[in-house]
Protein backbone atom coordinates (compact mmCIF):
# COMPACT_ATOMS: atom_id res chain seq x y z
CA UNK A 1 0.00 0.00 0.00
CA UNK A 2 1.48 3.36 -1.15
CA UNK A 3 0.31 6.58 0.97
CA UNK A 4 1.35 10.15 0.04
CA UNK A 5 1.17 12.85 2.23
CA UNK A 6 1.61 16.76 1.26
CA UNK A 7 1.72 19.41 4.01
CA UNK A 8 3.40 22.57 3.96
CA UNK A 9 4.19 24.19 7.51
CA UNK A 10 5.53 22.86 11.11
CA UNK A 11 1.96 22.33 12.43
CA UNK A 12 1.04 19.98 9.54
CA UNK A 13 4.21 18.43 9.88
CA UNK A 14 3.45 17.35 13.44
CA UNK A 15 0.12 16.00 12.48
CA UNK A 16 1.24 14.10 9.40
CA UNK A 17 3.92 12.49 11.63
CA UNK A 18 1.20 11.17 14.35
CA UNK A 19 -1.06 10.36 11.19
CA UNK A 20 1.60 8.29 9.66
CA UNK A 21 2.74 6.68 12.87
CA UNK A 22 -1.60 5.82 13.57
CA UNK A 23 -1.20 4.39 9.95
CA UNK A 24 1.52 2.13 10.76
CA UNK A 25 -0.40 0.72 13.49
CA UNK A 26 -3.21 -0.91 11.26
CA UNK A 27 -1.08 -1.28 8.04
CA UNK A 28 2.41 -1.69 9.18
CA UNK A 29 3.07 -2.98 6.13
CA UNK A 30 2.43 0.71 4.07
CA UNK A 31 5.03 2.78 2.00
CA UNK A 32 4.57 6.33 3.34
CA UNK A 33 6.00 9.52 1.10
CA UNK A 34 5.39 12.59 1.60
CA UNK A 35 6.23 16.76 1.13
CA UNK A 36 7.14 18.08 4.78
CA UNK A 37 9.37 18.52 7.11
CA UNK A 38 12.12 16.75 10.13
CA UNK A 39 8.66 15.30 12.08
CA UNK A 40 7.28 13.34 9.19
CA UNK A 41 11.09 12.30 8.69
CA UNK A 42 11.60 11.25 12.14
CA UNK A 43 8.20 9.16 11.70
CA UNK A 44 9.68 6.85 9.35
CA UNK A 45 8.04 8.92 6.08
CA UNK A 46 10.18 9.41 2.93
CA UNK A 47 10.24 12.88 2.20
CA UNK A 48 10.63 14.19 -1.67
CA UNK A 49 11.24 17.53 -1.06
CA UNK A 50 11.23 20.13 2.46
CA UNK A 51 8.14 22.17 2.50
CA UNK A 52 7.99 23.19 6.19
CA UNK A 53 9.34 26.71 5.50
CA UNK A 54 6.20 27.16 3.04
CA UNK A 55 3.40 27.99 5.34
CA UNK A 56 1.96 31.61 5.23
CA UNK A 57 -0.99 33.46 6.23
CA UNK A 58 -2.22 35.67 4.04
CA UNK A 59 -2.77 36.79 0.01
CA UNK A 60 1.11 38.66 -0.10
CA UNK A 61 2.55 36.65 2.05
CA UNK A 62 1.70 33.22 -0.10
CA UNK A 63 3.25 35.33 -2.92
CA UNK A 64 7.16 34.86 -1.87
CA UNK A 65 6.52 31.10 -1.65
CA UNK A 66 5.01 30.50 -5.12
CA UNK A 67 8.43 29.28 -6.69
CA UNK A 68 8.83 26.90 -3.96
CA UNK A 69 5.43 25.62 -4.04
CA UNK A 70 6.04 25.34 -8.04
CA UNK A 71 8.93 22.70 -7.36
CA UNK A 72 6.52 20.70 -4.72
CA UNK A 73 3.91 20.77 -7.22
CA UNK A 74 6.22 19.21 -9.98
CA UNK A 75 8.29 16.85 -7.79
CA UNK A 76 5.08 15.12 -6.68
CA UNK A 77 3.38 15.09 -10.45
CA UNK A 78 6.87 13.33 -11.37
CA UNK A 79 6.49 10.88 -8.63
CA UNK A 80 2.70 10.58 -8.98
CA UNK A 81 3.16 9.47 -12.48
CA UNK A 82 6.33 7.22 -11.88
CA UNK A 83 4.53 5.51 -8.88
CA UNK A 84 0.84 6.24 -8.48
CA UNK A 85 -0.22 5.97 -4.67
CA UNK A 86 -3.55 4.49 -3.49
CA UNK A 87 -4.40 7.54 -1.39
CA UNK A 88 -3.35 10.98 -0.98
CA UNK A 89 -3.29 12.89 2.31
CA UNK A 90 -3.55 16.51 1.75
CA UNK A 91 -2.99 18.39 5.01
CA UNK A 92 -3.80 21.83 5.43
CA UNK A 93 -1.91 24.24 3.07
CA UNK A 94 -5.09 25.66 1.76
CA UNK A 95 -4.88 26.62 -2.25
CA UNK A 96 -1.91 24.04 -2.87
CA UNK A 97 -3.75 21.32 -1.84
CA UNK A 98 -7.41 22.53 -3.38
CA UNK A 99 -5.24 22.24 -6.55
CA UNK A 100 -3.57 19.34 -6.44
CA UNK A 101 -6.48 17.76 -5.01
CA UNK A 102 -8.02 18.64 -8.10
CA UNK A 103 -5.24 17.23 -10.57
CA UNK A 104 -5.11 14.22 -8.90
CA UNK A 105 -8.56 13.50 -9.02
CA UNK A 106 -8.63 13.98 -12.35
CA UNK A 107 -5.95 10.91 -12.42
CA UNK A 108 -7.61 9.04 -10.34
CA UNK A 109 -5.85 8.89 -7.13
CA UNK A 110 -7.64 9.14 -4.32
CA UNK A 111 -7.42 12.39 -2.14
CA UNK A 112 -7.97 12.79 1.46
CA UNK A 113 -7.88 16.40 3.10
CA UNK A 114 -6.90 16.34 6.38
CA UNK A 115 -7.31 19.58 8.30
CA UNK A 116 -9.16 20.98 5.25
CA UNK A 117 -9.38 24.90 4.36
CA UNK A 118 -10.66 26.76 7.28
CA UNK A 119 -14.46 27.45 6.98
CA UNK A 120 -14.50 30.79 8.79
CA UNK A 121 -12.49 31.98 5.98
CA UNK A 122 -13.34 29.54 2.91
CA UNK A 123 -16.71 28.66 3.82
CA UNK A 124 -18.59 30.49 1.31
CA UNK A 125 -16.02 27.93 -1.44
CA UNK A 126 -16.94 24.63 0.15
CA UNK A 127 -19.08 23.24 -2.78
CA UNK A 128 -15.64 23.98 -4.81
CA UNK A 129 -13.52 22.67 -2.52
CA UNK A 130 -15.06 19.72 -1.46
CA UNK A 131 -14.83 18.92 -5.46
CA UNK A 132 -10.99 18.30 -4.98
CA UNK A 133 -10.93 15.43 -2.59
CA UNK A 134 -12.72 12.13 -2.38
CA UNK A 135 -13.38 12.84 1.68
CA UNK A 136 -12.70 15.33 4.13
CA UNK A 137 -11.96 14.97 7.40
CA UNK A 138 -12.61 17.82 9.68
CA UNK A 139 -11.73 19.01 13.42
CA UNK A 140 -14.19 21.38 14.54
CA UNK A 141 -17.58 21.06 14.64
CA UNK A 142 -18.25 23.87 12.58
CA UNK A 143 -16.44 22.01 9.52
CA UNK A 144 -18.54 19.18 9.62
CA UNK A 145 -21.61 21.63 9.16
CA UNK A 146 -20.47 23.60 6.26
CA UNK A 147 -18.40 20.74 4.27
CA UNK A 148 -21.52 18.14 4.67
CA UNK A 149 -24.16 20.30 3.60
CA UNK A 150 -21.82 21.73 0.42
CA UNK A 151 -21.03 17.88 0.01
CA UNK A 152 -24.83 17.65 -1.35
CA UNK A 153 -24.65 15.85 -4.51
CA UNK A 154 -21.16 15.94 -4.72
CA UNK A 155 -19.06 13.02 -4.99
CA UNK A 156 -17.15 13.62 -1.40
CA UNK A 157 -17.68 12.00 2.11
CA UNK A 158 -17.64 14.67 5.35
CA UNK A 159 -16.15 12.77 8.16
CA UNK A 160 -15.70 14.10 11.93
CA UNK A 161 -12.68 12.61 13.76
CA UNK A 162 -12.76 15.71 16.45
CA UNK A 163 -8.50 17.27 16.90
CA UNK A 164 -5.63 15.31 17.96
CA UNK A 165 -4.24 17.87 20.18
CA UNK A 166 -7.73 17.93 22.31
CA UNK A 167 -6.65 14.24 23.50
CA UNK A 168 -2.82 15.40 24.04
CA UNK A 169 -3.37 19.07 25.92
CA UNK A 170 -5.74 19.03 29.04
CA UNK A 171 -5.94 21.95 31.01
CA UNK A 172 -3.24 22.16 33.70
CA UNK A 173 -3.66 21.96 37.38
CA UNK A 174 -2.63 24.35 39.80
CA UNK A 175 0.18 21.67 41.09
CA UNK A 176 1.32 20.92 37.13
CA UNK A 177 1.23 24.84 36.92
CA UNK A 178 3.73 25.14 39.69
CA UNK A 179 6.24 22.60 38.77
CA UNK A 180 6.60 23.84 35.20
CA UNK A 181 7.17 27.11 36.39
CA UNK A 182 9.68 25.87 38.94
CA UNK A 183 11.30 23.62 36.78
CA UNK A 184 11.43 26.76 34.07
CA UNK A 185 11.99 29.86 36.09
CA UNK A 186 12.73 30.06 39.83
CA UNK A 187 11.93 33.87 39.95
CA UNK A 188 9.53 35.06 41.82
CA UNK A 189 7.30 37.72 39.50
CA UNK A 190 5.11 36.98 37.02
CA UNK A 191 5.92 34.92 34.07
CA UNK A 192 4.97 35.35 30.01
CA UNK A 193 4.98 33.57 27.36
CA UNK A 194 5.84 35.31 24.40
CA UNK A 195 4.76 33.28 20.97
CA UNK A 196 5.48 35.10 17.75
CA UNK A 197 4.36 31.54 15.57
CA UNK A 198 6.45 29.47 13.42
CA UNK A 199 6.75 30.73 10.08
CA UNK A 200 9.52 33.97 9.12
CA UNK A 201 6.74 36.06 8.02
CA UNK A 202 5.20 35.85 11.18
CA UNK A 203 8.60 36.32 13.47
CA UNK A 204 9.57 38.93 11.40
CA UNK A 205 5.79 40.64 11.50
CA UNK A 206 4.87 40.00 15.49
CA UNK A 207 7.94 39.64 17.17
CA UNK A 208 9.30 42.95 17.66
CA UNK A 209 6.03 44.01 18.65
CA UNK A 210 5.80 40.83 21.43
CA UNK A 211 9.23 42.18 22.20
CA UNK A 212 8.44 45.83 22.62
CA UNK A 213 5.70 44.95 24.98
CA UNK A 214 8.00 42.98 27.12
CA UNK A 215 9.98 45.74 27.72
CA UNK A 216 7.45 47.89 28.87
CA UNK A 217 6.17 45.32 30.81
CA UNK A 218 9.53 44.90 32.51
CA UNK A 219 9.46 48.29 33.27
CA UNK A 220 6.29 47.92 35.09
CA UNK A 221 7.71 45.26 36.71
CA UNK A 222 11.75 44.36 37.07
CA UNK A 223 10.60 40.94 38.84
CA UNK A 224 9.19 40.27 35.37
CA UNK A 225 10.20 37.06 33.46
CA UNK A 226 9.04 36.20 30.01
CA UNK A 227 9.67 32.75 28.08
CA UNK A 228 9.81 32.45 23.87
CA UNK A 229 10.10 29.09 22.73
CA UNK A 230 12.10 28.53 19.53
CA UNK A 231 9.51 27.14 16.71
CA UNK A 232 12.67 26.70 14.84
CA UNK A 233 16.20 26.28 15.57
CA UNK A 234 16.74 28.34 12.08
CA UNK A 235 15.45 31.62 13.74
CA UNK A 236 17.46 31.51 17.22
CA UNK A 237 20.30 33.98 15.94
CA UNK A 238 17.83 36.44 14.41
CA UNK A 239 15.69 36.07 18.28
CA UNK A 240 18.82 36.34 20.02
CA UNK A 241 19.75 39.28 18.43
CA UNK A 242 16.07 41.02 18.77
CA UNK A 243 16.16 40.02 22.23
CA UNK A 244 19.54 41.69 22.87
CA UNK A 245 18.88 45.11 20.97
CA UNK A 246 16.09 45.60 23.75
CA UNK A 247 18.48 44.76 26.69
CA UNK A 248 15.87 42.02 27.56
CA UNK A 249 18.55 39.24 27.73
CA UNK A 250 18.58 39.02 31.55
CA UNK A 251 14.56 39.00 31.37
CA UNK A 252 14.10 36.50 28.59
CA UNK A 253 14.27 32.65 28.73
CA UNK A 254 14.51 30.46 24.99
CA UNK A 255 13.30 27.32 25.05
CA UNK A 256 11.77 24.25 22.96
CA UNK A 257 9.37 23.54 24.53
CA UNK A 258 6.29 25.42 23.70
CA UNK A 259 3.75 23.14 25.99
CA UNK A 260 5.77 23.55 29.19
CA UNK A 261 6.24 27.47 28.60
CA UNK A 262 2.26 27.08 28.51
CA UNK A 263 1.83 25.48 31.22
CA UNK A 264 4.57 27.81 33.09
CA UNK A 265 2.93 30.52 32.46
CA UNK A 266 0.87 33.41 34.13
CA UNK A 267 -0.17 34.70 30.69
CA UNK A 268 0.47 34.19 26.69
CA UNK A 269 0.68 36.90 24.02
CA UNK A 270 0.35 34.74 21.06
CA UNK A 271 -0.28 35.05 17.39
CA UNK A 272 -3.29 33.56 16.29
CA UNK A 273 -3.20 30.11 15.01
CA UNK A 274 -2.74 26.25 16.30
CA UNK A 275 -0.84 28.14 19.50
CA UNK A 276 -3.15 30.03 20.50
CA UNK A 277 -5.50 26.81 20.37
CA UNK A 278 -3.04 24.66 22.28
CA UNK A 279 -2.73 27.72 24.99
CA UNK A 280 -6.58 26.89 25.07
CA UNK A 281 -6.39 23.53 25.40
CA UNK A 282 -3.99 23.59 28.71
CA UNK A 283 -6.17 26.67 29.91
CA UNK A 284 -3.86 29.59 29.77
CA UNK A 285 -5.26 33.37 29.96
CA UNK A 286 -3.91 35.23 26.63
CA UNK A 287 -4.11 37.77 24.24
CA UNK A 288 -4.03 37.37 20.62
CA UNK A 289 -1.68 39.07 18.20
CA UNK A 290 -2.92 39.23 14.59
CA UNK A 291 -0.85 41.48 12.04
CA UNK A 292 -1.08 40.50 7.89
CA UNK A 293 0.17 42.97 4.91
CA UNK A 294 -1.86 45.54 4.05
CA UNK A 295 -3.08 43.76 0.67
CA UNK A 296 -4.43 40.60 2.96
CA UNK A 297 -6.28 42.52 5.28
CA UNK A 298 -8.05 44.53 2.33
CA UNK A 299 -8.92 41.01 0.63
CA UNK A 300 -10.49 39.91 4.03
CA UNK A 301 -12.48 43.35 4.97
CA UNK A 302 -13.61 43.10 1.25
CA UNK A 303 -14.46 39.49 1.67
CA UNK A 304 -16.32 40.56 4.97
CA UNK A 305 -18.27 43.14 3.04
CA UNK A 306 -19.68 40.21 0.59
CA UNK A 307 -20.32 37.67 3.13
CA UNK A 308 -17.91 35.72 2.21
CA UNK A 309 -16.80 35.57 5.83
CA UNK A 310 -19.13 35.81 8.64
CA UNK A 311 -17.12 38.49 10.73
CA UNK A 312 -13.31 39.58 11.74
CA UNK A 313 -12.62 36.63 14.53
CA UNK A 314 -9.18 35.44 14.05
CA UNK A 315 -8.40 33.06 17.23
CA UNK A 316 -9.49 29.92 16.99
CA UNK A 317 -10.12 29.84 20.53
CA UNK A 318 -12.94 32.22 19.95
CA UNK A 319 -13.95 31.21 16.41
CA UNK A 320 -14.60 27.81 18.08
CA UNK A 321 -16.85 28.91 21.04
CA UNK A 322 -18.23 31.29 18.56
CA UNK A 323 -17.85 34.25 21.16
CA UNK A 324 -15.02 36.37 22.09
CA UNK A 325 -13.43 35.17 25.50
CA UNK A 326 -10.11 36.04 24.25
CA UNK A 327 -8.97 39.56 23.44
CA UNK A 328 -7.61 40.43 19.83
CA UNK A 329 -5.43 42.66 19.05
CA UNK A 330 -5.14 42.83 14.90
CA UNK A 331 -3.48 44.94 12.39
CA UNK A 332 -3.67 48.50 13.39
CA UNK A 333 -4.36 47.69 17.14
CA UNK A 334 -1.44 45.43 17.59
CA UNK A 335 0.71 47.57 18.48
CA UNK A 336 3.55 47.06 21.53
CA UNK A 337 1.80 49.59 23.60
CA UNK A 338 -1.92 47.88 23.28
CA UNK A 339 -0.48 45.12 23.93
CA UNK A 340 1.62 45.63 26.91
CA UNK A 341 -2.11 47.41 28.04
CA UNK A 342 -4.19 44.29 27.75
CA UNK A 343 -1.52 42.04 29.28
CA UNK A 344 -0.97 44.62 32.21
CA UNK A 345 -4.40 45.05 32.76
CA UNK A 346 -5.16 40.93 32.88
CA UNK A 347 -2.08 40.32 35.07
CA UNK A 348 -3.24 42.77 37.54
CA UNK A 349 -7.13 40.70 37.66
CA UNK A 350 -6.09 37.16 38.62
CA UNK A 351 -10.46 36.83 38.84
CA UNK A 352 -10.52 37.91 34.62
CA UNK A 353 -7.62 35.46 34.18
CA UNK A 354 -9.25 32.76 36.27
CA UNK A 355 -12.82 33.36 34.54
CA UNK A 356 -10.87 33.23 30.96
CA UNK A 357 -9.35 29.60 32.21
CA UNK A 358 -12.92 28.62 32.94
CA UNK A 359 -14.24 29.52 29.82
CA UNK A 360 -11.58 28.03 27.22
CA UNK A 361 -12.56 24.57 28.95
CA UNK A 362 -15.70 24.40 26.39
CA UNK A 363 -12.73 24.31 23.62
CA UNK A 364 -12.06 20.81 24.18
CA UNK A 365 -15.67 20.09 24.57
CA UNK A 366 -16.77 21.39 21.18
CA UNK A 367 -13.66 19.58 18.89
CA UNK A 368 -12.58 16.50 20.99
CA UNK A 369 -13.28 12.97 19.96
CA UNK A 370 -11.88 9.58 21.52
CA UNK A 371 -8.98 8.29 19.50
CA UNK A 372 -9.42 10.82 16.60
CA UNK A 373 -5.87 10.51 14.79
CA UNK A 374 -6.40 6.97 14.55
CA UNK A 375 -9.85 7.60 13.00
CA UNK A 376 -8.12 9.87 10.66
CA UNK A 377 -5.71 6.79 9.74
CA UNK A 378 -8.54 4.36 9.47
CA UNK A 379 -10.28 6.48 7.00
CA UNK A 380 -6.93 6.97 5.05
CA UNK A 381 -6.17 2.94 4.97
CA UNK A 382 -9.99 2.46 4.30
CA UNK A 383 -9.77 4.33 1.25
CA UNK A 384 -6.66 3.11 -0.10
CA UNK A 385 -7.90 -0.35 0.21
CA UNK A 386 -10.82 -0.05 -1.66
CA UNK A 387 -8.69 1.99 -4.38
CA UNK A 388 -6.93 -1.09 -4.69
CA UNK A 389 -10.06 -3.68 -4.58
CA UNK A 390 -11.62 -1.32 -7.22
CA UNK A 391 -11.77 -2.89 -10.71
CA UNK A 392 -9.68 -1.68 -13.22
CA UNK A 393 -11.84 0.40 -15.31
Amino acid sequence: MKIFIATGEVSGDIAGARLAAAIAEIEPGASLFALGGENMASAGVEIDFPTNHLGTVGVSEAVRTLPSLFRAFTQIRRRVRREPPDVVVLIGNDVFSVLLGRWLRRRGVPTISFFPPQVWIWGALAPLINRSFSQVLTCFPQELEVYGRAAAGIDCKVTFVGHYLAENLTARTRDEHREARRKLCREQGALIALLPGSRKHEIGRLLPVLLDAASGLARRDPDMRFVLPLADERYRQEVERAIERRSLKPFVILNHDSHSAMRACDLALIVSGTASLEAALLGVPMVIVYRVSGLTNLVVKSAITLGLMNDSIVGLPNLILDRPVVPELKQRQATALELERQAWTLLMSPNDRNRMAAELLGVAARIGAENSMARAAEAVVGLARSAKAAPVM
